[in-house]
């Protein structure tokens, strides 16, 4: 008597691909929607940064000169999917930069950075 494998397999490939294949199982059908996004970035040493570049809520970019730290700024902003959002910082000479992005109060993405210069983007999924 043969193994039932071919079935076995079939009956597989057929509930992976219904799971796969589910109406609104992607996040497409959630944008454009609206987010708070708060940036923060903070250093081991107690010197301010030159400066702070993010993402605004038109789209543009902000900078701040000198600012104190820690940084902390949240906007509100309607995003689309793969819309990117940026924050970097300069600073002279270098010091150890931390930089975060929180999505709606939930941390997306955190840096470590160790140069004058550096930025971060993240990528709405």
């Amino acid at each position: 008597m043969k193994p039932p494998y071919n079935s076995l397999f079939m009956a597989l490939l057929i509930s992976l691909v219904s799971a796969c294949n589910k109406p609104g199982s992607t996040n497409d059908n959630n944008y454009p929607k609206q987010v708070s996004i708060t940036y923060k970035v903070s250093s081991t040493s107690a010197n301010s940064l030159a400066s702070v570049t993010y993402d605004n809520e038109t789209g543009g970019q902000t900078t701040v000169n000198n600012p104190a730290l820690p940084f902390m700024k949240t906007i509100t902003k309607t995003v689309n999917k793969n819309n990117i959002i940026t924050l970097g910082y300069f600073v002279n000479p270098a010091q150890t930069v931390k930089l975060e992005i929180l999505i709606d109060n939930q941390l997306v993405k955190s840096q470590v950075y160790t140069s004058p210069n550096s930025a971060m983007s993240y990528t709405f999924p």
